[in-house]
């Protein structure tokens, strides 16, 4: 199944100020009569918008019958597999992830015998970790958590 991220309006907020900030400028140097700095800031405003929507779009996460895929735009494309997750757990880890609001969940997999994770943010975080659980049989729900039996 396919869960899309969950977006914190004020994050969604900020970055789209950001984008349409140099659009807005551009118009008012239009009118100011200043239309050299008005091309510049179109200019920056078009590479900021293509930059952002290249990094972010598509962004969702898929629980298959053997791994987790995580996809963020054309840089993110993990493929975790189910076997390598060890534990999963809500936080509001503000690190740079792939996710469009703080309230996360933290996954906690092995790559190549070495620790790793991934935060991520999906609507509805009780469906996906009741999911993920059912869909390797060592991997077990304990309250907020999804983890590892032994």
């Amino acid at each position: 199944m396919i869960y899309r991220s969950k977006k914190d309006w004020w994050l969604v907020s900020l970055v789209a100020a950001g984008m349409l900030l140099p659009f807005v400028l551009a118009i008012y140097n239009f009118v100011g009569g200043n239309s050299h700095e008005a091309w510049h800031m179109l200019f920056a405003g078009a590479v900021t918008t293509t930059v952002v929507l290249l990094l972010t779009y598509p962004l969702y996460y898929e629980i298959t019958p053997s791994e987790l895929k995580v996809r963020c735009g054309i840089l993110v494309r993990k493929q975790i597999p189910l076997s390598a997750i060890e534990e999963v757990r809500p936080t509001r880890n503000p690190l740079s992830a792939p996710a469009w609001s703080l309230d996360r969940l933290h996954v906690g997999y092995r790559k190549g015998g070495a620790e790793s994770f991934v935060l991520i943010s999906p609507e509805d975080k009780a469906t996906f970790m009741r999911e993920l659980a059912e869909s390797d049989a060592r991997l077990v729900v304990q309250g907020e958590r999804v983890v590892r039996g032994r």
